[in-house]
């Protein structure tokens, strides 16, 4: 229940910006230039962003493998220059007889010795040149602190070169750093030397170890790397761990989650990705060393790659949203030059609707919106000017009708009253004549009353002293009944519009009836708006060809044909002209007829009391 309930809550919730926009012309014209102006600067801004930054990416990835490439094949070189120095003494017989009797023949140590230092004055890139002897004799050159570093793991290079029988290798090693006294990584290149003699199995008399110098790693990946260029390391392939950089912390760390940078064949030698690191997305370029496990690998955080088109995408951004607002602004007022006037239409508009003719709208503009106002001035004043016409011709049309028609009534009765009072006068010395006389009298003064309209209480006495009368001339041959619901005394009706109904009820029933006559008036509800008030008696039907001719005069019922009805029927045209002039085309009078339930003429009217025809009456002045 409580889901169902919320439902049509968050649905309302929900549309409602729809509404509060679609519900007024200058939201809807103000939306419109938003989301116009909005979606232009945002497309263009992205598309701008985004080949922007994709050039960058690629001219990054292109730099910084132009830098690796170049920087790997220089390292290379040097370690070549290395190498080739290196073999050219493996192949060389004085030096295997020189490292076979290392230290016997002093001369000969000294002008290895020298050769040595020279290559490493000429070569920077390696600090230290050693030749060992299988029984531990040595030739060093490059320093003693820089030979002492190398006693960490040279046994273990030597069983390494030794077991790879006079092929050279680059093998990682490690170095104490005079300065800092911290372990170093770098590579030595180690080869055995091996007696080149056809007659015996070339055994392995000595291994030369030439190390690349730590400093000149150093100022070599310094002078590849920079902030905008990226960041540069040593990192071996074997474990995806950093051997040499110049951050410190990055030292020893592994680069997980980066196997395809180290997926080289034979035709690739460089790779690119993209990869978190340190949280934050990082391009990495790397480029692999020949003749060892170690890649040379850049990298560059994209937030500085991006640096300087983020920084324009920012300026473009408040460029573009001062540019909006200044839009926006101008569509405020020029929507607001539409829509006022527009405004001022519709208030006009509704003050018609409430009926108040005489608006006028202010015209401000000579525009087409100008125009409609104009128009609608001038259309709303000749609407007033017809009305006050229409409402005073129809007040005096109705007025006259309606005293027109009240004089019309059948004198019929009188005729009859009058002949009576005069039998009864001449005859006996009866009081009756006393009766009738006033109750005609009071006949008399009600129907030359001031208006034309009474309450429906009035008119009901007006049928009792009628009735009065008229029992005292059928005597038992009559009888009458009248029944009124409470609380519609005070509905107003037309005078005299009931009396016809009831002297046609004795006219065309009761004075047909030796015996046994009867009439029975009643006015109940019909609704909250509307009544019904029927005469019935039981005298003769009416004949069906006369009752289909009254229901279509009634159904017919016009001013200009009142004079072709006849003198039997001028009382129900009288009183069904006379309801539909003064209650509306919906109300009026039906007949029905018939041998076993008499003649019922039935009226149905509007309840309008007092106070609501005067309402009526000022609305229509």
């Amino acid at each position: 229940m409580t889901t169902t309930k919320r439902f049509p809550r968050t649905t309302r919730m929900l549309l409602f910006p729809y509404r509060f926009i679609t519900k007024s012309l200058y939201r809807k014209i103000w939306f419109c230039f938003f989301v116009t102006i909005s979606i232009t600067v945002v497309t263009l801004g992205l598309d701008y962003y985004v080949q922007t930054s994709s050039d960058i990416k690629r001219q990054a990835i292109g730099n910084m493998e132009q830098i690796s490439n170049q920087s790997a094949a220089t390292l290379e070189s040097y370690m070549t220059n290395i190498k080739n120095f290196a073999w050219e003494y493996f192949g060389d017989k004085d030096f295997q007889q020189f490292v076979k009797h290392l230290g016997a023949d002093p001369g000969t140590y000294s002008h290895y010795s020298t050769k040595f230092n020279q290559f490493l004055s000429r070569n920077p890139v390696a600090d230290l040149i050693m030749v060992s002897q299988m029984n531990g004799n040595r030739l060093t050159s490059g320093g003693i602190s820089k030979v002492n570093s190398l006693d960490q793991d040279f046994e273990q290079l030597k069983t390494i070169a030794i077991r790879n029988d006079g092929k050279g290798a680059w093998l990682p090693t490690v170095v104490i750093d005079p300065r800092t006294k911290k372990s170093v990584r770098t590579l030595i290149f180690t080869q055995a030397i091996k007696t080149i003699d056809f007659n015996s199995d070339n055994p392995v008399v000595g291994v030369l170890f030439i190390r690349l110098s730590s400093d000149f790693l150093k100022d070599w990946l310094g002078e590849i790397g920079s902030e905008e260029q990226g960041q540069y390391a040593l990192v071996d392939s074997a474990d995806s761990r950093v051997m040499f950089t110049l951050n410190e912390k990055s030292l020893g760390e592994r680069l997980t989650g980066l196997d395809r940078l180290f997926a080289f064949s034979y035709h690739v030698t460089s790779r690119y990705l993209y990869a978190d690191h340190l949280g934050e997305k990082t391009l990495f370029v790397s480029n692999k060393l020949d003749n060892t496990s170690w890649v040379l690998v850049g990298q560059i955080p994209l937030g500085i790659l991006l640096r300087q088109v983020n920084e324009l995408a920012l300026r473009t951004l408040m460029i573009g949203a001062v540019c909006l607002l200044g839009a926006m602004i101008i569509a405020s007022v020029l929507s607001s030059k539409i829509i006022t006037p527009l405004k001022q239409l519709k208030k006009g508009i509704v003050a018609i609707e409430k009926g108040d003719y005489g608006v006028a709208v202010p015209v401000t503009s000579t525009d087409e919106i100008g125009y409609f106002v104009r128009r609608f001035n001038q259309m709303a004043k000749e609407i007033n000017e017809l009305i006050v016409k229409v409402y005073e011709a129809d007040l005096v049309k109705k007025d006259a009708e309606i005293k027109s028609l009240q004089s019309q009534i059948n004198p019929h009765f009188l005729y009859n009253t009058l002949g009576m009072i005069d039998s009864l006068a001449a005859l006996h010395d009866d009081d009756r004549i006393s009766i009738i006389s006033s109750s005609l009298a009071k006949m008399f003064r009600y129907n030359i009353s001031a208006g034309h309209m009474s309450t429906l209480h009035a008119e009901i006495r007006q049928l009792e002293i009628y009735l009065s009368i008229q029992q005292i001339r059928f005597a038992d041959r009559l009888t009458y009944t009248i029944d009124m619901e409470e609380g519609l005394q005070t509905i107003l009706t037309p005078k005299l519009l009931l009396q016809p109904l009831v002297e046609n009820s004795f006219i065309h029933g009761i004075d047909h009836l030796s015996a046994g006559g009867e009439i029975r008036i009643r006015a109940y509800s019909l609704s909250d708006t509307d009544a019904v008030i029927t005469v019935w008696n039981n005298g003769p039907r009416i004949e069906p060809q006369r009752l289909q001719a009254l229901h279509l005069m009634l159904e017919q019922c016009q001013q200009q044909n009142y004079a072709s009805n006849s003198a039997s029927s001028i009382g129900l045209f009288n009183v069904q002209y006379r309801i539909k002039l003064v209650f509306g085309n919906h109300y009026g009078l039906t007949l029905h007829s018939s041998d076993d339930q008499g003649t019922t003429a039935t009226v149905s009217v509007k309840k309008m009391r007092v106070e609501e025809a005067h309402d009526e009456i000022d609305d229509r002045r």
